[in-house]
C-alpha cells in the first residue's frame, strides 16, 4: 500500500500530505486498517493490482470480499527496494518517513525480538500483518556492524491465532541471524578470501 502511495506522490497524482495523516501512520505503526481499505475504495483495488504487476510483485493483492494476499517474495522485493532506495521508495523524504515508522511501529515480538537475540544492538525496520492463523513480518535488519540484510518470515496454521506465531518468528529469525552471520560463519567466509 505504502509503495502505491509514494509512487502516486513521486508522479505528483497524490500529494504527500497523505501521508501525514493519522491513519497512513496508524496503517504502519500499529497495523490499523482502516486508511488502507478507504484508500483502495477510493483509489480502486484493480490500480492498486496493476501497480504491483507492473513492479513485478504478486498482482492480485486484494479484492472485494477477502483478506489482502502476498508472496514472500513481493515482500522481499518490496523491502529491498526500499533499503536500496529503488523507487517508489526513492525520494528521500518518503524513503526517511517510511523507514522511521517502521522502526516505531509496536509489534516488536517477531523479527526485532529475534534480531536482538541472535545479535544484541541488532535495529530492525519491520511491517507485520497478521489475521486468523496468519502471522507474517517483513523488515531490514541492521546488525551493530552496520551490515543489513532484508528478512521476511510468513508463518500460518500449527494452532496459533492472533499474535501466537510471532515468538515462533522470532525463534526462525534468531536461527537465521546466527547461521548467516553468526562468528562461525564469518570465520569460514574469511577463510576463503585469505
Amino acid at each position: 500500500m505504502a509503495a502505491n502511495i509514494y509512487s502516486r506522490i513521486h508522479y505528483q497524482n497524490l500529494s504527500r500530505s497523505i501521508t501525514k495523516t493519522t491513519g497512513f501512520q496508524e496503517m504502519i505503526l500499529h497495523s490499523r486498517n482502516e486508511f488502507a481499505e478507504h484508500y483502495l475504495q477510493t483509489h480502486g483495488y484493480d490500480r492498486v493490482n496493476t501497480f504491483n504487476a507492473h513492479q513485478n510483485w504478486y498482482s492480485h493483492v486484494f479484492a472485494t470480499g477477502r483478506a489482502a494476499r502476498t508472496t514472500a517474495a513481493t515482500l522481499v522485493s518490496v523491502v529491498r527496494k526500499l533499503d536500496q532506495q529503488q523507487y517508489p521508495f526513492n525520494d528521500a523524504t518518503s524513503r526517511n518517513q517510511l523507514l522511521s515508522l517502521m522502526r516505531r511501529q509496536v509489534y516488536r515480538s517477531g523479527i526485532p525480538k529475534g534480531a536482538a537475540a541472535a545479535n544484541k544492538g541488532s535495529k530492525v525496520a519491520d511491517k507485520v500483518g497478521w489475521l486468523y492463523s496468519f502471522n507474517n513480518d517483513a523488515g531490514i535488519v541492521t546488525l551493530p556492524n552496520g551490515q543489513r540484510y532484508v528478512l521476511v518470515v510468513m508463518t500460518h496454521g500449527h494452532g496459533q491465532s492472533g499474535f501466537s506465531g510471532f515468538p515462533r518468528i522470532a525463534t526462525i529469525t534468531k536461527n537465521v541471524q546466527k547461521i548467516v552471520y553468526g562468528a562461525s560463519t564469518s570465520q569460514k567466509v574469511a577463510a576463503l578470501y585469505q
